[in-house]
């Protein structure tokens, strides 16, 4: 069988081609009547001997093609050159290499968006067999596009492994593209950068130190700009840092104001609660609830540990260390004035808004499923009989036992995480429905500190949004105020020291939500690579193929 070669040169001449199965192979021979030595660039025509090289090539009709190229040694002419005898270099192939330029290309470019083991399973599929570590190889010998001149910096970390080691990415907001990345999160690494880039105009950043002195440092000519996202990050964390400490009054307050008639639901919370305080006798637990009971335990026992390391005096950091937690989490625990249990998570159900009925037919004694459902129709309720039946079986099981055996979101006195008291907190009356409302009402009414500090954030979150540059100085006056609690006071210190940045971010268009977006491109690069990669390499994969 016999075709037009695949690569058409006047040095090349087909010589055959034969094709068996899923594998093809062309057999091409040099013809050029002179080689150039690749020391001394002369010409020569002396041939010394011949050899073959094998090539893989790109593949053909779905077959793998193999090339086999007969090549030719040389005498080099010229007398001083330290290379006597020389091969003739083949235009599509670079020298020792086994594969053509193409090929060596399109496994790059394969291995930069998949990476080394989903490449190397592509590449086969497509007939184009490779090694996972070859693929690798041919991204770390890719070139770094040199960066155009950057004004528009964006500054964010990122973490190279959480919790130990982070680095900082640097984005061109005006290119929306990464410009590099550092393996280190600080200001020496960034003050070093920015002074090799002196035309950075604006540079937009979060609040961290580092970055704060980094930037001043090696840009002092720049524009800083404090990321809108980061300064209601920080006022959401001032905010959790005030609710944890009345965490114990919120709940009290919670389950005395919000009376609600009994329900299995609510005879379980009771019942999970009286067994926390006097152990009695029950029923073996489940093996779901006693993995409950174990995680709690280990939590408790963490949190008794923590308090006792704080209040001999050891440092939050020195705990983490310690025990091996996050220096966030350590101070949480710290601060908390009694033991933060975890919220109940539960799924909504179709039956939720009729469940005050049935409870009542139930107590009445009605215990049929189909004579519910049918007076749930009459009363408009639209789901199914299936549903009610899977409701009521749940209250027959806990009638069986004689211990409920879930927990309800719907209960009186349900526990409500610090996270969603937050949320609910700082958001807008317009925005909250009437039950939202008046369980936020609830929640400043058991402490002027907690409702002081829902208001702050509430005009702070709108000054942000709303980019009220105008509102800066009665905001601060009021957040500096006595009777504001402390921890909003501190979040409105560290605010006035970073002013300008602050003031910037009122009025500027610029923010880190682009840079926050490449950080979680960068991330899915990581998690490819099983977050195994080196640094070298994984900055190759980031910058190049974006």
């Amino acid at each position: 069988m016999s075709s037009r070669p695949v690569h058409t040169f006047d040095s090349l001449a087909l010589t055959s081609d034969l094709a068996a199965g899923t594998t093809a192979t062309i057999f091409l021979r040099a013809t050029a009547r002179a080689a150039c030595c690749p020391l001394c660039n002369q010409p020569s025509t002396s041939i010394h001997s011949r050899y073959s090289r094998k090539l893989a090539d790109l593949p053909r009709q779905g077959q793998a093609l193999h090339l086999w190229v007969q090549v030719r040694r040389f005498r080099c002419p010229a007398a001083h050159c330290p290379r006597r005898i020389f091969a003739e270099r083949l235009p599509f192939a670079a020298a020792f290499a086994r594969t053509t330029r193409r090929l060596h290309d399109t496994h790059a470019q394969i291995g930069l968006f998949l990476g080394g083991e989903a490449g190397a399973r592509l590449s086969s599929h497509l007939a184009m067999p490779t090694s996972p570590d070859t693929l690798l190889r041919r991204i770390r010998r890719l070139p770094v596009p040199p960066a155009p001149p950057v004004r528009i910096l964006g500054v964010d970390d990122w973490a190279l492994r959480r919790g130990q080691r982070y680095g900082t990415i640097l984005v061109d907001l005006e290119r929306r593209r990464p410009i590099d990345l550092l393996p280190q999160r600080s200001a020496e690494a960034l003050a070093q950068w920015l002074r090799a880039h002196p035309e950075v105009q604006v540079i937009t950043r979060d609040r961290a130190d580092d970055y704060i002195k980094g930037t001043t440092q090696g840009a002092p000519q720049a524009v800083q700009v404090a990321d809108r996202w980061h300064l209601l990050r920080n006022l959401r964390d001032a905010l959790r840092r005030v609710v944890d400490r009345l965490r114990s009054k919120i709940q009290q307050t919670l389950e005395a104001t919000h009376p609600v008639p009994s329900s299995p639901e609510t005879e379980a919370l009771a019942s999970d609660s009286r067994a926390r305080e006097e152990p009695t006798e029950e029923p073996q637990p489940t093996r779901y609830r006693q993995r409950q009971l174990e995680r709690r335990q280990r939590r408790l026992e963490l949190y008794q540990q923590i308090r006792d390391l704080h209040q001999y005096g050891v440092s939050h950091r020195e705990i983490g260390r310690r025990l091996r937690l996050n220096r966030a989490t350590v101070r949480r625990f710290a601060r908390a004035e009694s033991f933060p249990e975890r919220a109940f998570r539960r799924t909504p159900r179709r039956t939720d808004p009729v469940v005050a009925y049935l409870w009542e037919r139930w107590n009445a004694g009605c215990r049929n499923a189909v004579r519910l459902f049918e007076e749930l129709q009459a009363r408009g309720f639209e789901g199914s009989y299936y549903m009610v039946r899977r409701r009521l079986a749940g209250w027959r099981r806990q009638a069986q036992s004689g211990r409920p055996d879930k927990v309800s979101k719907a209960s009186p006195g349900h526990y409500i995480s610090p996270r969603r008291i937050v949320w609910l907190l700082s958001q807008p009356d317009a925005e909250l429905d009437s039950d939202e409302r008046a369980l936020c009402d609830r929640l400043e009414q058991c402490d002027r500190g907690l409702a002081s500090a829902a208001a702050l954030g509430r005009e702070f979150r709108a000054m942000v949004r709303g980019r009220h540059a105008d509102r800066w100085g009665a905001w601060i006056k009021k957040a500096r105020a006595p009777g504001t609690p402390a921890d909003l006071q501190t979040f409105a210190q560290g605010l006035q020291a970073d002013e300008g940045a602050v003031r910037a971010a009122l009025t500027s268009e610029w923010s880190n939500g682009q840079v926050e977006g490449q950080v979680n491109r960068l991330k899915l690069i990581k998690r490819q690579m099983f977050g195994r990669a080196k640094f070298d390499l994984l900055r190759k994969r980031f910058l190049v193929a974006a």
